[in-house]
């Protein structure tokens, strides 16, 4: 995978980008249920913020060829500080994923962070004065109604793994919205690396307070979580690098059905009518926010 710009030929060209977006997009969605399903294992022995750690700690390792292949512009970040931001970001939204992935049914779960671009449009107007319109603010409002719709605050007990998701969700949000300003001047490849980087001595901290050196077979494990992981963002990133954001970012709701194989499969859980409910709305009100986005972006 390589960090040039998509080709901006005709529309036959751009329809084999978006092609090949969706199925990158698609590919990654199955690549991160797959890796839920590590987490949710290593789970029940190991702790989240261990788990963390070394989510981090190998998935860099993968990363170093892509580094070295990036040359000097992808091993030496323009904007350290923004890395750095980022990495702050990555670690709080993995150490409530992780956690909210354990105690969480998968559907649930994975529903509550389709929120994490609304989230992003909301920090992009707030924080980086991006334009703003009822339209938008409608997306957001409809996002959290299905937020509301799947947990169901006053009909059932609000769990405090749903909460953790809706956390994570938001530490994604700003850090994709870090990531956006980052790849302005860096490479995609450094801006998922370094902050990848930063989280393992972040993660070490609370992870110290509940260490426990894990087996032989279970450190295996862990490698595969960090390949796993950051084979599935470079994947994400790739899609978004040759094809356009309106034909591609739809795809990434699969994750849902993606997860609720999984939770059906691996762990005989049957979502809810109300999951399916909420993530319908969130996905419908995703979907409309991309094309926003790109309404916005031709008109700059």
């Amino acid at each position: 995978m390589t960090d040039t710009p998509a080709q901006s030929g005709g529309g036959a060209s751009r329809g084999s980008g978006n092609i090949q977006g969706m199925v990158w997009i698609m590919l990654a969605s199955a690549v991160f249920a797959i890796n839920f399903t590590l987490i949710r294992k290593l789970g029940a022995e190991i702790h989240a913020f261990e788990l963390v750690f070394f989510r981090n700690l190998f998935g860099f390792l993968f990363l170093i060829p892509f580094l070295i292949r990036s040359g000097r512009q992808g091993l030496v970040p323009a904007r350290p500080g923004l890395m750095a931001l980022r990495g702050l970001m990555q670690t709080f939204a993995l150490l409530f994923w992780y956690w909210a992935l354990i105690v969480t049914p998968f559907a649930m779960a994975v529903s509550l962070s389709l929120l994490e671009p609304i989230f992003a449009s909301v920090i992009a107007i707030l924080v980086l004065r991006e334009k703003s319109s009822p339209a938008r603010w409608m997306v957001v409002i409809i996002g959290l109604a299905g937020s509301l719709i799947i947990i169901r605050p006053g009909f059932q007990a609000v769990s405090l793994g749903a909460l953790a998701a809706l956390a994570s969700a938001v530490f994604w949000g700003v850090f994709l919205i870090v990531g956006k300003v980052q790849t302005r001047v860096d490479t995609v490849v450094s801006v998922v690396a370094y902050p990848t980087l930063l989280v393992v001595p972040l993660a070490l901290i609370p992870a110290s307070f509940v260490w426990q050196w894990p087996s032989l077979e279970q450190y295996f494990w862990l490698f595969m979580t960090g390949v796993l992981s950051s084979a599935a963002g470079l994947m994400f990133a790739k899609a978004y690098q040759v094809g356009e954001v309106t034909a591609v970012s739809p795809m990434s709701f699969s994750r849902l059905i993606f997860a609720a194989i999984v939770g059906f499969v691996f762990f005989s859980e049957i979502p809810e009518i109300w999951v399916w409910a909420g993530g319908a709305v969130i996905i419908a009100a995703g979907i409309y926010l991309g094309r926003i986005e790109a309404r916005l972006a031709r008109a700059v």
